[in-house]
């Protein structure tokens, strides 16, 4: 334990893996968390619930994103509502702050059943607590006993023999076990890796993979977890492209070499992270007929920090490359 109560793993505190401290806003992992959830049902985590028809945050004014909590809010399509909670190293102190939450949810939406997914050291005390508030008595699932290499191997196994199809317990699967450090490090980006595949075999959205990083956050180290961001980000333009040539009655695809969707990707990428593009970048990234300049451009997009420094690299390309 470091001084302030903290543990290490090999030399590294558990905090110092927290991504959220310098990655997106809680609205976004929202929404990626929603769109992973939306339409299915938490039985694979062994809760009976409907189908979650809503996912929306719940964000006391005391919770700050730098806190790396998952905490969401669900209703399914009974109308029931969950508060969804995420929990490494599980101990009753975590219950008392989850009670007062609890309760402040309950009184603005009424009844309310938390779902508390705990993993890594979980104590095995009671998780029921009487408050002067009420009874607190959230349903606790308890990851810490399940192993998440084998299980990966036999979900690997069952995608090859087409028998599969709880993806969502992908999303999960990082969470499985007790281990610590590299290894439960190397579970996660195991995971990641596995479902990149599926993605580019049109067997899950993106939006899966990305909630996947999101619960992952808190067990990659920061070089690592920012790598994984940006690929993951690249895979959503992908998709959002895909989908946007549907509804055009075209493919935005790479596999004809057609440069106008890639153009379009990168142009999709760079509203993704700045918000609406100026027209004469718009002009500009269309000029540029070279593929792999394109590919350029699309990493940049996913890395800038403002417009005029994606400019300036457009600019670059744009001077050295053959007209569309």
């Amino acid at each position: 334990m470091d001084g302030d109560g903290r543990r290490r793993d090999g030399g590294i505190s558990v905090e110092a893996r927290n991504g959220l401290d310098w990655f997106q806003s809680y609205d976004l992992i929202v929404k990626w968390m929603g769109d992973a959830l939306r339409g299915r049902t938490l039985e694979v985590v062994g809760v009976p619930t409907g189908r979650i028809e809503e996912v929306f945050a719940f964000e006391p004014a005391d919770v700050t994103v730098t806190s790396g909590r998952v905490d969401l809010m669900m209703r399914d399509d009974s109308g029931a509502i969950y508060h969804l909670e995420e929990q490494r190293d599980l101990r009753r102190s975590d219950l008392y702050r989850f009670a007062a939450y609890h309760f402040m949810a309950a009184r603005r939406w009424g009844p309310v059943t938390d779902v508390v997914l705990a993993s890594g050291e979980v104590f095995a005390g009671e998780k029921r607590l009487q408050t002067p508030s009420g009874t607190y008595a959230p349903l606790v699932v308890d990851f810490s006993e399940r192993d998440g290499g084998r299980r990966l191997e036999e979900i690997r196994a069952a995608v090859r023999d087409g028998t599969f199809d709880r993806w969502l317990e992908l999303v999960f699967l990082p969470l499985y076990g007790r281990e610590r450090g590299r290894a439960r490090s190397d579970l996660a980006e195991e995971t990641i890796r596995f479902e990149t595949e599926l993605f580019r075999q049109g067997l899950i959205p993106s939006r899966l993979v990305a909630a996947t990083l999101v619960l992952s956050n808190k067990m990659i180290d920061r070089d690592r977890l920012e790598s994984l961001w940006e690929e993951v980000k690249m895979l959503d333009i992908l998709e959002i492209a895909r989908e946007k040539g549907r509804e055009e009655g075209k493919v935005m695809g790479i596999d004809e070499g057609k440069t106008e969707g890639m153009a379009e990707m990168v142009l999709e990428g760079l509203a993704e992270k700045l918000g609406p593009v100026p027209s004469r970048i718009a002009r500009g990234v269309r000029t540029v007929g070279d593929r792999n300049a394109l590919r350029a451009l699309l990493r940049q997009a996913l890395r800038c920090a403002t417009f005029e420094e994606f400019e300036k690299s457009l600019e670059r390309l744009v001077e050295d490359s053959p007209r569309s």
